[in-house]
């Protein structure tokens, strides 16, 4: 059972939040109650709760106050989910750099989005109610990654998960997130909230489903009832929700739309091809659509180069020797991926490999030394520490996290 403190200075809030779900069904225990952010400092001191549900603005000390005031006294930071009002959106942006996972605004508050906050990653590591969803991503993991042999595994779970994909075409889009400024802990913390927005926000304009695929980028994968002006619905759609995010989080989003397809198996051809249109994004063009024609010279340049590192992870990726493999000098190679990729030209090996490396955990029993192996690291150690810097958990906590363990 997991301990959670609630703050609020309006004793019919604090009354409302205890009657609105049954907390210990979910696998939750109310420890105690706080009308200020100084009486809640002392709560957590004592009572050691691994989440705190806490109004942004009381009067003494308010939630982000109380916050950084556990942050500068290493209080073993518990996770914060804040309460907000529409007009305090410029608190949330504040809260993203005090490591809070969550806001929810207390007019819109509801069982179903409480209950939902509470299975967000970040405290899914907390919350047994988070089983279902873990699973769930990770079949959408496979998915994408095309590793679905047996259709009859992939119906049974469907089955199993509710899922119906009976639209006669599928587009998959990729979510970017534009900063760059944040350290690991900061951006796994923002890129928790965009991307549970994201899957908040986008099916209100259009059936979608959205999975976090790294700390960078989640996916969208849109059913499409006919292919006639697809592109214009699907851009209206992103153009919005881009701007519903950037205007909570002061981040830009910017998409990558691959190819359609017409059977759900194939989905992960689709999601390639949108990752292969990553390169091509820009603040003037922050959706571009997958074309079969040409890419400009540079930008086809890097995607060739990015797919030759994805087909050969297992060897060495050194900027000397990819470069060598396409009879380029090193320099050239780095500025290429400078001035043509969305990130540099070891930033996307690491990620690719992490992202490889993820998969793997997902969707097979392969040891952590046997993936590091597989994936080119020069040792399981090494491994470790890079997937732990890029991600914020070690490799063993991800793959118990995302098998249920």
């Amino acid at each position: 059972m997991f301990k959670v403190l609630l703050v609020d200075d309006e004793p019919l809030v604090l009354i409302g939040l205890q009657g609105m779900l049954d907390w210990g069904k979910l696998g939750w225990e109310i420890a105690g109650t706080a009308r200020n952010g100084k009486e809640a400092l002392e709560l957590v001191g004592e009572l050691r709760p691994d989440l705190v549900l806490c109004d942004i603005k009381m009067p003494v000390m308010g939630g982000l106050a109380l916050a950084k005031k556990c942050q500068e006294l290493d209080m073993g930071l518990p996770v914060f989910i804040m309460l907000t009002s529409y007009e305090e959106f410029d608190y949330v942006k504040q809260s993203i750099n005090l490591g809070v996972l969550e806001y929810l605004v207390k007019l819109d508050l509801t069982p179903q989005s409480l209950e939902n906050a509470l299975r967000a990653p970040g405290s899914a590591a907390l919350s047994p109610a988070s089983g279902l969803s873990q699973y769930r991503e990770r079949f959408f993991l496979q998915l994408y990654g095309g590793l679905f042999d047996d259709g009859e595994e992939f119906r049974r779970l469907c089955g199993d998960f509710g899922l119906r994909f009976d639209s006669p075409h599928y587009v998959v889009s990729l979510g970017a997130l534009q900063n760059r400024t944040l350290d690991t802990k900061r951006l796994a913390t923002l890129s928790a909230g965009i991307t549970n927005m994201a899957a908040s926000t986008l099916p209100k304009y259009m059936p979608c489903t959205v999975t976090g695929m790294d700390l960078r980028h989640f996916s969208v994968l849109f059913p499409l009832a006919g292919l006639d002006g697809w592109e214009e619905r699907v851009s209206a759609v992103l153009e919005k929700a881009g701007e519903v995010l950037q205007g909570y989080f002061g981040t830009p989003v910017w998409w990558a739309v691959g190819r359609t397809v017409d059977d759900i198996l194939e989905v992960c051809e689709s999601h390639r091809s949108a990752f292969s249109t990553l390169s091509l994004l820009s603040a003037k063009s922050p959706i571009v659509f997958c074309r079969v024609q040409p890419l400009d010279y540079h930008a086809q340049q890097v995607v060739q180069v990015q797919e030759y590192i994805r087909q050969n992870l297992g060897k060495r990726l050194s900027l000397n020797e990819v470069a060598s493999a396409f009879n380029f000098s090193p320099n050239y190679l780095s500025q290429l991926f400078a001035q043509w990729g969305e990130s540099g030209f070891v930033e996307f090996v690491t990620a690719t490999r992490v992202n490889a490396a993820k998969d793997l955990m997902a969707s097979t029993d392969l040891k952590i030394y046997e993936i590091s192996e597989r994936l080119g690291f020069e040792s399981a150690f090494y491994f470790s520490k890079v997937f732990k810097k890029v991600e914020g958990i070690s490799p063993r906590d991800y793959m118990q996290r995302v098998k249920g363990g």
